[in-house]
């Protein structure tokens, strides 16, 4: 990516609903949540979040952290990306969500001093078509001291 653009950083997510087209909002994940997007200048993305929420399985066993996984409170995906005038386009190459993998997932930001949002396109969620809206604010961590 030429230059440092705006979005290049590490960002928290902070809000995310579903507008569907009657108006009414859903938060999939809850209103409790935990993620972060990270954009960075050699063209990729990563964002992974969840509901902060949904607890934690006792135990260390793999097999059985993923039978009795809530698969549905959380969501990653990475890949490339690219950016024109207010509209970024993610080139989904890994995804928590199968059928993201090798689409394009086109979105709309907005910047205002450390605070992103980004509007979805009408995703396909049943026989609705509601669009995503995430807030997310920009974090920069310090490091420790030794």
């Amino acid at each position: 990516m030429q230059g440092e653009h705006p979005l290049i950083g590490s960002w928290q997510l902070d809000s995310f609903e579903l507008q569907t087209k009657d108006g009414k909002i859903l938060h999939p994940y809850g209103q409790e949540l935990a993620g972060y997007l990270f954009y960075n200048a050699d063209g990729y993305m990563s964002a992974a979040f969840m509901n902060a929420a949904r607890g934690r399985i006792q135990g260390n066993d793999l097999e059985a952290a993923a039978k009795s996984s809530s698969y549905d409170q959380f969501m990653a995906y990475t890949g490339g990306f690219e950016v024109t005038g207010d509209q970024i386009r993610h080139f989904v190459e890994v995804a928590s969500l199968e059928v993201w993998n090798g689409t394009v997932q086109e979105r709309w930001f907005k910047i205002d001093g450390d605070r992103l949002e980004l509007l979805t396109q009408p995703l396909t969620v049943g026989s609705d078509a509601p669009v995503g809206r995430l807030v997310w604010h920009r974090v920069k961590r310090t490091p420790s001291a030794a």
